[in-house]
């Protein structure tokens, strides 16, 4: 029993390399700028069904990531009018900038998913810009690791 389990983790891991960013990605990348509200991401997020949006500025690279991780921490600072605008007056809708965060991990199209879910597990990372050199070609969030993950998965143990 142990050795097949044995037999079985190698296989995964054989897999889980074999699969890259580039075959994994969403080529269809959503962008924003950090002037955009943040009432506004979320009706983004939600009907796009993604967890997280690339902030782009003014030059055009990326400066930050939005997901819905910063939103909701976000909403429990305005509910309790922590947000404020000149530390006077509580803002109920405020902007990208406020929320986004400035540490964003790229990887490269070659990443394999096993080195991504390396990254999701010790980087506590869920959305990730993918690169061709300095070109943003894809973005890959947790929905297209788990969807490839236990394909694998189920074409292995099923």
């Amino acid at each position: 029993m142990i050795k097949n389990t044995k037999f079985r983790l190698k296989d995964l891991t054989k897999k889980l390399k074999a699969i890259k960013a580039e075959d994994i990605m969403t080529k269809r990348v959503i962008t924003t700028t950090e002037t955009t509200t943040l009432a506004d991401i979320a009706e983004i997020m939600i009907k796009e069904k993604i967890n997280g949006i690339p902030v782009i500025g003014k030059k055009g690279k990326i400066i930050g990531l939005i997901t819905n991780t910063d939103l909701f921490l976000v909403m429990d600072m305005i509910k309790s009018g922590e947000v404020v605008k000149n530390g006077m007056e509580p803002i109920s809708n405020p902007t990208v900038k406020f929320a986004m965060s400035t540490e964003v991990i790229k990887i490269k199209k070659d990443t394999t998913l096993d080195e991504i879910l390396t990254l999701m597990k010790y980087k506590n990372a869920h959305t990730f810009p993918v690169f061709e050199g300095t070109k943003m070609v894809g973005v890959i969030g947790r929905r297209d690791v788990f969807k490839n993950f236990y394909a694998i998965e189920k074409d292995l143990y099923l």
